[in-house]
């Protein structure tokens, strides 16, 4: 099978979520024996060098790269919201470069796979090029994003404009739905809400996921918290801020010998003043997530904006760490609070979790342990990968 994936960065290097997703899909897909090709805007937000891309990305997959500038402009904004009615968010993501490259597909391909809402904008000029069975690959619900970080924005003009943006968003999302011959979802509460809005075409869910860890279970180091994720997506700074405010303050004065570590891309001046507090070590952007997160123990994710899965906590899942997190951050995750992970509804229940799990050894060690099991059943990327091409199969 011939596929063609669309997508808006290059999967390659993973050093956010969405990335990573993509790139253990295609790795997925080509070990089923898909031929799988990914034609990628390189944005200067992820700005790739195609010589620092991986021999292994340049036959199975193959790894296409299209500069264009992805960049808010302060103009074209205040255009789209005064005349426009479909959100800026989209709007970015229009290049002409992209098209030409798309203009010489023809009929190379069996499936077209769209990865996220961005490129859903290219679907109708594909159409008058190909016959391919074209497939929706949403890695969240947009919409529901921008209202719930509509709720928790102070400022009104911010405010307002964010619940335009969900509001434009979620029409987009239901408008689109039937465009597709299938829709592969992350989660089956993703799934659920677009056929709650009116999908009528096939549909799976196939989770995104890590190749299974092969290392036994690592205890990492006594004391060692961390929070790792881009720290220029607005719901991972409003979920630090709360934290170091409202957590870590109870936890480091409980636990004094705790230290939290923090990696994350493109933080800003103000992120980083934000990260200057008692035992804390602010790492910036780090080269391997897998590197950062190994000889560390807990692992904190506090979110309270989000949709689809949170592929930073499988990867902790993966390795054997023990995590806390909001129920935000587990909303489409299979797991289980006081099992595999440590649900904190509010502060008081994320402190007393965390320091739970720096007092026990023992309850550390079950945790990450199930924690592994959880992702060899349910986040094999083979397993999901396999399933997702018998679900083109029956398409083409």
């Amino acid at each position: 099978m011939r596929i063609l994936l669309l997508s808006n960065k290059s999967p390659w290097p993973p050093k956010d979520g969405g990335a990573a997703a993509t790139l253990t899909t295609i790795q997925g897909l080509a070990s089923c024996g898909a031929t799988v090709t990914v034609l990628a805007l390189n944005t200067h937000k992820h700005l790739v060098r195609r010589k620092n891309i991986p021999a292994e990305f340049t036959v199975n997959p193959e790894i296409k790269l299209v500069i264009h500038d992805t960049g808010t402009k302060p103009l074209q904004l205040l255009k789209n919201l005064l005349f426009s009615d479909k959100p800026y968010t989209m709007e970015r993501f229009e290049s002409e470069e992209f098209r030409k490259a798309l203009s010489v597909i023809g009929n190379k391909y069996d499936i077209i796979q769209i990865e996220g809402l961005a490129m859903t904008r290219y679907v109708p000029y594909i159409r008058k090029l190909t016959d391919s069975r074209i497939i929706f690959r949403p890695h969240n619900i947009e919409n529901q994003i921008w209202t719930q970080l509509a709720g928790e924005e102070k400022s009104l003009l911010k405010r307002t404009y964010f619940r335009i943006i969900a509001s434009r968003t979620a029409e987009i999302e239901k408008k689109i739905l039937n465009d597709f011959d299938g829709i592969s979802a992350f989660t089956q509460e993703d799934l659920d809400w677009f056929r709650a809005s009116g999908l009528k075409k096939p549909s799976v869910v196939c989770p995104a996921g890590f190749p299974l860890s092969e290392t036994e279970f690592n205890e990492g180091k006594d004391n060692e918290l961390f929070f790792i994720g881009s720290l220029d997506w607005l719901p991972n700074i409003n979920g630090l801020r709360w934290f170091l405010e409202k957590v870590w303050p109870y936890v480091s004065e409980s636990r004094p010998e705790a230290t939290l570590h923090i990696a994350g891309r493109n933080p800003s001046s103000r992120v980083k003043e934000m990260c200057i507090c008692k035992a804390v070590d602010f790492h910036g952007e780090v080269e391997s997530s897998s590197d950062f997160i190994r000889d560390k123990q807990i692992m904190i994710v506090p979110l309270f904006s989000g949709s689809g899965l949170r592929m930073k906590i499988i990867e902790g899942m993966n390795m054997g760490k023990s995590i806390v997190a909001t129920p935000a951050a587990v909303k489409g995750t299979i797991c289980h609070d006081r099992e595999d992970i440590f649900i904190g509804r509010d502060a008081h229940e994320f402190a007393r979790g965390i320091i739970s799990l720096l007092d026990n050894k023992a309850l550390r060690k079950e945790t990450g342990i199930r924690a592994m099991e959880n992702v060899r059943e349910n986040y094999n990327i083979f397993a999901s990968a396999e399933k997702m091409m018998n679900f083109y199969s029956q398409l083409t």
